[in-house]
């Protein structure tokens, strides 16, 4: 579902705002019985559109995947070359795991790196490609989706 889908970025520090119906911007307009949410930032912006109910539930779901994400690593690691996308099951992260040895990773590196434990804590910016390149394997996918509330 995501594989070729393009976001548009826009920082956490944006400037959030609510459009009611009639406005009108990139060829949309927020029709009557919509709200929607956007939140901009210079010249590039997102915005979540529905009626209220559907627009808060996204938004909730949001804000609950925020509030339970493992916390973020700071220290740049890669996938190591062992790992298995057949065997690698995801399971909770409740704190950081750092990279603890240094081995040969599948990033683009001259010299031994961290390699991550697990892979949603690879930050380098062409590991989970190079993973997937070495095929034939089940590719890595680091995308989670969210569940509804109930």
């Amino acid at each position: 579902m995501l594989d070729h889908t393009e976001f548009e970025w826009v920082s956490a520090a944006g400037q959030p705002v609510l459009l009611y119906p009639g406005f009108a911007s990139d060829d949309a307009l927020v029709e009557p019985g919509e709200i929607t949410a956007a939140v901009h930032n210079g010249s590039d912006g997102i915005a979540l559109y529905g009626d209220r109910t559907k627009v808060l539930a996204l938004l909730l779901r949001l804000a609950d995947a925020v509030r339970n994400a493992p916390p973020v690593p700071t220290t740049e690691a890669c996938i190591a070359a062992t790992t298995d996308p057949a065997a690698w099951k995801p399971g909770p992260l409740t704190e950081s795991l750092p990279p603890a040895t240094r081995a040969w990773p599948l990033c683009d590196s001259e010299t031994p790196q961290p390699i991550a434990a697990d892979p949603r804590l690879a930050t380098c910016s062409d590991c989970v490609h190079a993973f997937n390149e070495r095929g034939p394997m089940i590719p890595l996918r680091l995308v989670h989706f969210l569940p509804d509330q109930p």
